[in-house]
C-alpha cells in the first residue's frame, strides 16, 4: 500500500496536467534578511510570512545582522535545506553571484527583495522606484530650504538602493547647486545604515562647519535619527531640515514634534504581500507579471516596482495611519 499511494498520486497529477489543470505544490521559501535589528525588516518579515503561509507555502527566515559572510553562509544553508525559492534582502548585493549560481544549479528560483543583487542570474526583483524616493526627499527639503548649506548623508555604501536614492536626490539638487543657491558642505555614507554611525558623522560635520548647516539629506529614518541626536546636542533639532525614509514609528514621532521634516513611506504591506505572491508563483513554475526590467550588470531582470509616498506633518493620518502601518494610539 505504501508504494501504491505515491504512484496513484503521480498518475493523478499527470492526468490533471494533461487536462490543463495546474497542480500547486507546497512551496518552500528561504527568506534571507540583511538585518532584523532594524524595525523596517521586522515588518517585512511578518507580513511576508503571513501571506506566504496563507498561500500554503512554508517560510524559513534567517537574519545576517549586517554581515555579508553570514548571509552567504545562511543562503548556502537554505540551498542545502532544499528550498524552492530564495527571497533575499541583501546586505551587500555585489557579493552574492556565486551563491546565486549554486542556487540555480539546484533549480532554485531567486528573488531580490527591495534591493537589487548585482551581476547574478536572479529571476525577479521587487522594490519601489528608488530614484523616486531620493527625488521626494530632496524635493521636500528644497521646498523648505531653497538655499543654504546642505549635508549629504547616504546609506550603506554596499547597498545598491543607497546609490539609487543618491541619484534621485541629485536629480533635484543639481540645478540649485549649479546656480549657487545650495552648497554641499559634506557628503558621508553611513555603514550598515546604523544610527550610531550617523550620530558620529553628524557630530563631525557640525564641528567642521561650525554648526552652519541648514539641511541634511538623510536617506532613511534610522540615519536621520542618529543625525537628529547630534543636532539636539547643539540645540539645532527642529531648526535644520532633515529627510528620512521608511516611516519608522520613531521617525513619524519626530515629524510630529518637528525635529524631522519628512519621511518617505513605502507601503510595505503591498511590497511584502506581492513578493509572497511572486515567490509562490515562481515556486509553482509560473511566470509572474512584471511592470519593468532593470539591468543588474548581468541580465535584464523582470521587476515589479511600487510607488513611494512622501509623508510630512500634513498627511500622516491619510497615509500611515489610514493603512494601519501605525496606530494612532502609538503616536
Amino acid at each position: 500500500m505504501m508504494k501504491i499511494k505515491p504512484l496513484f498520486l503521480t498518475l493523478y497529477a499527470t492526468l490533471l496536467l494533461a487536462s490543463g489543470v495546474s497542480v500547486a505544490k507546497d512551496v518552500k521559501i528561504g527568506m534571507a534578511i540583511d538585518d532584523l535589528r532594524l524595525e523596517r525588516w521586522q515588518k517585512d518579515r511578518d507580513i511576508f510570512v503571513k501571506k506566504a503561509q496563507s498561500l500554503g507555502a512554508s517560510v524559513y527566515v534567517q537574519s545576517a545582522n549586517g554581515n555579508e559572510e553570514t548571509q552567504m553562509s545562511q543562503i548556502e544553508n537554505m540551498i542545502n535545506r532544499g528550498v524552492d525559492v530564495l527571497v533575499i534582502i541583501p546586505y551587500n548585493g555585489k557579493v552574492l553571484s556565486n551563491v546565486i549560481t549554486e542556487a540555480k544549479q539546484e533549480n532554485i528560483k531567486d528573488i531580490a527583495y527591495d534591493r537589487m543583487i548585482n551581476n547574478a542570474d536572479i529571476d525577479f526583483y521587487i522594490s519601489f522606484d528608488n530614484e523616486k524616493v531620493g527625488e521626494l526627499q530632496a524635493k521636500s527639503l528644497v521646498e523648505k530650504v531653497p538655499s543654504g548649506n546642505y549635508f549629504m548623508m547616504g546609506g550603506s555604501p554596499v547597498d545598491n538602493n543607497a546609490r539609487l536614492f543618491r541619484a534621485g536626490q541629485m536629480n533635484v539638487l543639481k540645478p540649485y547647486i549649479d546656480s549657487g543657491k545650495i552648497k554641499i558642505v559634506g557628503d558621508q555614507w553611513v555603514d550598515a545604515w546604523l544610527p550610531e554611525n550617523a550620530l558620529k558623522i553628524m557630530e563631525n560635520a557640525l564641528t567642521a562647519n561650525r554648526n552652519n548647516i541648514n539641511a541634511v539629506v538623510a536617506s532613511n529614518d534610522a540615519t536621520a535619527g542618529g543625525a537628529i541626536q547630534a543636532l539636539q546636542a547643539q540645540g539645532l533639532a527642529g531648526k535644520v531640515a532633515i529627510s528620512g525614509q521608511d516611516a519608522d514609528l520613531a521617525g513619524i514621532k519626530r515629524i510630529i514634534t518637528g525635529t524631522q521634516t519628512m519621511t518617505v513611506y513605502k507601503p510595505i504591506t503591498a511590497l511584502a504581500t506581492t513578493a509572497a505572491d511572486i515567490a509562490v508563483e515562481l515556486g509553482n513554475g509560473k511566470t509572474p507579471q512584471s511592470n519593468a526590467t532593470l539591468n543588474n550588470g548581468l541580465k535584464d531582470v523582470p521587476s515589479r516596482l511600487l510607488t513611494p509616498i512622501p509623508v510630512d506633518k500634513s498627511n500622516i493620518d491619510s497615509t500611515v495611519i489610514k493603512d494601519g502601518f501605525h496606530k494612532k494610539s502609538e503616536l
